[in-house]
């Protein structure tokens, strides 16, 4: 008994002190830069739903008004359509970027994990 108890406490004491192999580190470490450029994509997606949709009801605004004026309502509308075209544009050029910067970031991010664990 008195031999037994000092190998159990040994041998509880060594299984939390295994330290992990450098891939798994790297494997860590990747999969969560990777978890983070899914979350930038997200809410680069999600800005531009967003900024869309303040286009589209700013077209639709604009278009209930110049409807009211006789001559000028199909010049306003046609103004309107343009703006909203240049706008949504403008969002898909914005997503890019935000998605473009991501996916560099996570890059050079794998790149130290990479030179970390040699």
């Amino acid at each position: 008994m008195r031999l037994l108890l000092p190998v159990m406490l040994g041998a509880t004491l060594m299984l939390p002190a295994q330290v992990p192999s450098k891939d798994d580190l790297k494997a860590k470490a990747n999969a969560a830069v990777d978890t983070g450029k899914t979350k930038a994509d997200a809410k680069a997606e999600d800005a531009k739903a967003k900024a869309d949709q303040k286009a589209t009801d700013a077209k639709a605004k604009a278009d209930a008004k110049a409807g009211s004026v006789p001559m000028a309502g199909d010049k306003v509308k046609a103004a309107t359509a343009k703006g909203e075209g240049a706008a949504k544009a403008g969002t898909d050029k914005a997503k890019g970027k935000a998605k473009k910067g991501a996916e560099k970031g996570a890059e050079k991010a794998k790149t130290v994990t990479e030179k970390a664990a040699k």
